[in-house]
């Protein structure tokens, strides 16, 4: 769906993130529907410095003075995961649509009080898993709705990666959502809750935490789901760089490498069934340019945020207790 450029949803960014220049905002210039005209940091200088680079129009020196330009309709969210929280539910009342970066918030009451204000002030919220929004998974979906590989009984899962960001970066600190699980571990314990339709009875954690800091390094999930069924998902920032998904049933497996890093690039579904190998290939998309676009046909009433409250609640209930498990007695918010 195309929209004219007098009915485009204005954008503002609050956060100068890395994860914001290299991929949301190229995402929005492409995006059809999509006007970005403002970004917000704590420094006005860096803000300027920004708006100059990407050409934006406006910039500004505080996240509350983005909020109170009347002209924006809708903001992204990058800050780090504490921030997300306090930021969106701002947003929110500010009259702002709200899309925020995984994960939604540290806890699932968060989530519930995010969601509450959305609806308080009828506007539309969403959690940036932009992998949903890659075609490939809308067909590994209809494969396993045809019952290409039987029943699905077991989801291995692995998103991991060596973090070499400076010891200031928030990803070092607990208080602040950092560790391995929050920043990768929340896209498979995603994926396997979409692939199951459901949340886990049981979780057993296995976890490297580190000695300095205390966030988890490696966590290992061994999640236990209704009928039997089972998953093992890991995250790291300590191993070799692996992004992979892999469903399988007693009649074949679906594979599916880098299923949550696609972005510009070419990818494939391997399909097997017994000895019989099929590739389903997709050229590069943008899925961050198609969770724009779709976010926007959401605010315009088109279409359901495809991520709703469901989803990001159950997310963030699966992540409160498998950190609860990791580091027993620990607050998320402490």
């Amino acid at each position: 769906m195309a929209w004219k450029s007098s009915e485009n949803i204005k954008w503002g960014i609050l956060g100068c993130a890395a994860i914001a220049e290299k991929s949301l905002i190229p995402a929005f210039k492409k995006a059809q529907g999509a006007e970005l005209v403002a970004i917000a940091s704590r420094s006005a200088a860096k803000a300027r410095d920004w708006a100059e680079k990407f050409n934006l129009p406006e910039s500004y020196g505080s996240y509350e003075d983005l909020l109170a330009d009347k002209e924006i309709e809708a903001v992204y969210i990058p800050l780090p995961n504490h921030l997300h929280f306090e930021w969106t539910v701002k947003a929110l009342r500010a009259g702002k649509h709200v899309l925020c970066e995984k994960p939604l918030a540290l806890t699932a009451s968060q989530v519930m009080e995010m969601f509450d204000e959305a609806r308080a002030n009828k506007r539309q919220l969403m959690e940036a898993f932009m992998y949903r929004f890659h075609p490939r998974l809308a067909k590994a979906t209809e494969l396993l709705e045809s019952g290409a590989i039987g029943e699905p009984r077991l989801v291995q899962s692995a998103f991991t990666f060596v973090f070499k960001r400076e010891v200031d970066n928030y990803r070092w600190a607990p208080q602040m959502g950092g560790g391995a699980l929050y920043d990768v571990g929340c896209y498979t314990i995603n994926a396997v809750r979409l692939v199951f339709k459901a949340e886990p009875l049981t979780i057993r954690t296995a976890s490297h935490l580190d000695e300095k800091t205390g966030i988890d390094l490696t966590t290992s999930l061994l999640c236990q789901f209704s009928d039997s069924r089972q998953s093992l998902l890991t995250s790291s920032f300590e191993l070799d760089f692996q992004s992979n998904l892999e469903i399988s049933g007693q009649e074949g497996s679906l594979f599916l490498s880098r299923v949550f890093s696609a972005k510009d690039f070419p990818t494939e579904i391997i399909l097997k069934q017994g000895e019989k190998l099929t590739s389903f290939n997709f050229p590069p998309v943008d899925q961050y340019q198609l969770m724009v676009e779709h976010f926007g046909q959401a605010i315009a009433g088109q279409v359901s945020p495809l991520i709703d409250f469901h989803d990001s609640f159950g997310n963030a209930l699966t992540l409160e207790k498998a950190l609860k498990s990791i580091r027993p007695g620990s607050n998320p918010l402490s």
